[in-house]
């Protein structure tokens, strides 16, 4: 969305999408208190959970950290940097563009932009980012398959101004009827963006060919057709489906925060607590997914040829593999991950290289962190040779 954003603010932003992770998945199940212990904050006095424990931190960050979680369970870490010269804030919460009603492709991502539009306590629907931009901010947000995170930089001395504003999207937002169909344009003019973008097309075809009754394979971004245009054909509403669709999916249980500033610990203890709690607390809202992968037997084992919009000549092989995000501790991706994109003598790349056929060899786990399965992928970046033998490469 909108505007470009600092490094620090990314920085919180993966931060509370680990701890969004951790609240979504222990949510109210056994051990879900373990290690918590009952305070107030200094100020006013009001209720949280404070993490007793040891929080695991690189032996090169020396950054005070508190792990707390509020009454409605929502988990915040806040994180005092005295060094710091900006502060900045994230939210992510556990609800995606998997979420979306399939009559509504694309309605996750709207709301996103939905809720920068004015809020009771902030009516103005440029009030948040007037705010942020006055004090040397900046601000974004994104909506991916299986979560939506929120985030912004900003002065120092802003940060409990910025946090009101930020803390009321998720409290009492407006939906302002007058700025739907602006809304609409916006992500719209994203989706036509996205036309333009080889790896935006080469994972709409991975959505395209995969199981139809799983959601990832439905239109996630949306456009004019199938948000205006799908509730004018089904007789809807779309800001009153998109308030419905937030009532029931945004929910404090799977929220995460994560603050970070240069104020005492208590003081953004104080600020996470005092603004957060008014969040509705609704239970465990992310829905299921199906059991069986959305790479089945109908669809591996396929080969598709597709046009780019650039010069760059390209061999991308998916595999798919159980769901490895609760196996993060043995280090299985990044061990496989490591092994393919290895450089040295005897490794893929050094073999394709030597035959002239390749200029990169890249693996990742697109999907590492979703729930229920995980595609791998490598990308080859051939030369011209190479493409004419792409079948060797693929033996290889």
């Amino acid at each position: 969305m909108r505007t470009s954003l600092l490094p620090i603010a990314l920085a919180v932003a993966a931060l509370a999408g680990s701890y969004q992770w951790y609240a979504a998945r222990h949510h109210r199940r056994p051990g879900w208190d373990a290690g918590f212990v009952a305070r107030t904050t200094a100020q006013l006095h009001l209720p949280y959970h404070e993490f007793a424990g040891t929080l695991a931190q690189p032996p090169s960050d020396a950054r005070q950290h508190r792990l707390i979680r509020l009454p409605n369970n929502l988990v915040a870490v806040c994180v005092r940097d005295p060094n710091a010269t900006t502060a900045a804030a994230a939210l992510g919460v556990a609800i995606g563009s998997f979420a979306d009603p399939p009559e509504l492709m694309g309605l996750a991502h709207f709301l996103e932009h939905m809720l920068f539009m004015g809020t009771e306590a902030y009516p103005a629907d440029n009030e948040y980012t007037a705010f942020i931009h006055a004090n040397a901010g900046a601000y974004n947000a994104y909506t991916s398959l299986h979560e939506t995170r929120f985030y912004f930089d900003v002065a120092n001395g802003a940060l409990e101004g910025a946090l009101d504003r930020f803390a009321h999207f998720f409290i009492d937002p407006l939906f302002a009827p007058d700025c739907v169909d602006r809304e609409l344009h916006a992500v719209d003019s994203e989706h036509k963006g996205n036309l333009q973008n080889d790896a935006r097309r080469l994972f709409q075809i991975q959505r395209t060919l995969s199981d139809a009754a799983h959601p990832l394979s439905l239109f996630s971004t949306g456009n004019l057709h199938t948000l205006r245009g799908s509730a004018r054909r089904r007789g809807l509403d779309l800001r009153q489906e998109t308030m419905h669709f937030y009532n029931r999916s945004y929910s404090a249980d799977i929220m995460a925060l994560a603050v970070v500033g240069n104020h005492p610990m208590d003081q953004l203890v104080e600020w996470a607590v005092s603004k957060f709690s008014a969040v509705a607390s609704k239970g465990r809202t992310t829905p299921p997914l199906p059991r069986r992968h959305p790479l089945g037997p109908a669809v591996l084992g396929k080969m598709v040829h597709y046009e780019t919009i650039g010069s760059q000549h390209s061999l991308t092989l998916e595999f798919g593999l159980p769901e490895l995000k609760t196996r993060y501790r043995t280090g299985a991706a990044g061990y496989i991950t490591s092994l393919v994109d290895s450089r040295t003598p005897g490794s893929i790349f050094h073999l394709l290289r030597e035959n002239g056929w390749a200029t990169m060899v890249d693996a990742h786990f697109g999907t590492l962190d979703y729930d229920g399965f995980a595609i791998f992928e490598i990308k080859v970046v051939l030369t011209p040779a190479g493409y004419r033998c792409y079948e060797d490469v693929v033996h290889m």
